[in-house]
């Protein structure tokens, strides 16, 4: 059973950023464009909660029952998953369009956490109160392992106020353990029982259900099996597997002389933030609404020719020993032209 074909929330414009007054505060409560010390900030803090506490011992306990995890990046978490159709076309939540996605598999985090309160509409990026492990886009462009458990003995619906697995049970079976590894690259937001209340929930791309290995075999789709069924599930950030080259970097569309969006992809570890050098100075970039991915920045001269950035990953470090990445504006955006691709590679 689906959570839903639909697309994925859109991407956010420019005017409807504006329309907003967003202001984006990233590293340390540095407002976007102040200028930086010279110091990187401190890595940000991993916050452990108790519901992961538990499924980090559960899955101590059932290690015996399939593959382990690959090394974490912080707890172990417990949840159900769904799955869905795409991303939407121009971008999912983390503002990265599908071919640009560096892997098939990926997922989706829900973007609020208000168990049992099903509101549409609610702001984003989300207050602090009610925040999700979406993170407000922070968790863009990391690497999750997802780990098969028991499967729900009925139809397994997400309708709002309705629970999960109701009136079934939950069991094991041949399947669990199996694991996949997939890239955050969406969000889930709808006012639903997966996410809304199941706070640790993936919502997880279909194709992927006929990608999970078992002892290094794959297991078969799950889906046509019949024993997907939006069934539980453990999961943890982990490094990108088998990371070759470095960052990749593009324009997004509608990108011109005056308005500069920057797309980042292929992430060793997510994307804390973003800096843009501006007159000899580093000044933190504006994320775009809460698309992780996607940052806006100024040239480093008046002529606005040339650009030079650096990133921070989940950790709070700058990458790669703080490399700076320079590259020069493409004719697409140039003069009075603007960009009308979705992306457009850059070259530094």
């Amino acid at each position: 059973m689906s959570h839903g074909s639909r697309r994925r929330r859109p991407l956010l414009s420019k005017p409807a950023i504006a329309a907003a007054s967003i202001l984006t505060v990233v590293a340390a409560g540095t407002a976007v464009g102040a200028v930086l010390p010279d110091q990187a900030s401190a890595a940000k803090a991993a916050s452990t909660a108790p519901a992961a506490e538990s499924a980090a011992k559960k899955a101590a306990q059932s290690a015996a029952a399939g593959s382990a995890l690959a090394p974490a990046l912080g707890p172990v978490y417990s949840g159900v998953g769904t799955h869905f159709d795409k991303t939407g076309d121009a971008g999912g939540g983390c503002g990265v369009p599908p071919a640009q996605i560096e892997s098939k598999d990926f997922v989706a985090l829900n973007v609020y956490d208000t168990p049992g309160k099903f509101e549409a509409n609610l702001p984003r990026p989300a207050p602090d109160s009610i925040r999700g492990v979406w993170d407000n886009g922070l968790n863009c462009g990391r690497w999750v392992e997802i780990k098969l458990d028991d499967f729900c003995s009925v139809a397994n619906g997400g309708a709002a106020g309705q629970g999960i697995c109701r009136g079934g049970t939950w069991k094991p079976d041949q399947y669990n353990g199996a694991t996949v590894k997939a890239v955050v690259t969406d969000s889930c937001g709808d006012p639903n029982e997966w996410c809304r209340s199941d706070r640790n929930h993936l919502d997880i791309a279909r194709g992927s259900l006929g990608r999970f290995t078992l002892g290094g075999s794959p297991v078969g789709d799950l889906e046509t099996m019949g024993r997907w069924n939006n069934r539980k599930i453990q999961w943890s950030f982990i490094p990108a597997p088998d990371y070759k080259g470095d960052i990749k970097i593009g324009l997004a569309k509608d990108a011109s002389q005056w308005y500069t969006p920057v797309i980042i992809t292929n992430l060793p570890n997510g994307i804390h933030g973003l800096e843009y050098q501006e007159n000899g100075v580093w000044k933190q970039a504006r994320m775009t609404g809460d698309n992780g991915q996607r940052y806006e920045i100024q040239p480093t001269t008046s002529a606005r020719t040339s650009f030079t950035l650096r990133v921070k990953d989940a950790d709070g470090k700058l990458l790669n020993g703080g490399r700076e990445y320079t590259f020069k504006t493409p004719a697409c955006a140039s003069g009075s032209s603007r960009c009308t691709d979705l992306y457009t590679p850059v070259a530094y």
